[in-house]
């Protein structure tokens, strides 16, 4: 199994873009901030997962299995062997929050970073994650959710700058890629 991490700032759209890639509504999505208290595991081939859930620290009741009975749509086989986590906020209030994405993240195969329009430089993700983190840049990916909220003749610009301040860390070679979850766009992409 690959672990892959959601990570990022409250309001990103963690839990949205995980919502979109599982295809069904398993993480809470609302206003009320943060929304996401504990991490939540999607598997995509549950057989043999067992340990590697229990060593990652997801409860049983955080965990779901993307072929069970839950699922209306065909298991996709690309994703076979995917465990899909949506971690906290990294700039939580709450102190358990930090140490549940810090943890996850050094115990994650590959990190997705969602950033927002908003908070896209915001020096928290990139002094405490992002730089640090430039080591491993080659299992790392970020996305710039809420794409849909900028003009349109705004977003290859705004890319642009997501790109140089990744530079900046060191992470040049880091994917970037324009989503909204909400309405799907990028999501097959991604």
């Amino acid at each position: 199994h690959t672990v892959v991490a959601l990570a990022g700032a409250t309001g990103s759209g963690k839990s949205s873009t995980f919502n979109a890639l599982t295809e069904l509504e398993l993480s809470a999505v609302g206003v009320r901030r943060p929304t996401t208290s504990w991490a939540t595991a999607c598997v995509w081939g549950r057989e043999g997962a067992e340990e590697l859930l229990e060593w990652l620290g997801i409860p049983p009741r955080h965990q779901v299995t993307r072929d069970s009975m839950l699922s209306t749509v065909k298991e996709d086989e690309a994703l076979r062997g995917v465990v899909l986590l949506d971690l906290p906020d990294h700039d939580s209030t709450e102190v358990s929050h930090h140490l549940e994405v810090e943890r996850l993240i050094n115990l994650a195969d590959m990190m997705v970073w969602v950033l927002d329009p908003q908070k896209y430089a915001d020096a928290a993700i990139h002094e405490r994650f992002l730089k640090p983190l430039a080591s491993h840049r080659d299992v790392m990916l970020v996305v710039l959710n809420h794409i849909d909220t900028v003009p349109e003749e705004r977003r290859a610009a705004m890319l642009d700058d997501v790109r140089r301040l990744l530079a900046a860390d060191g992470l040049d070679s880091v994917p970037v890629m324009a989503i909204s979850a909400r309405y799907g766009w990028g999501i097959d992409d991604l």
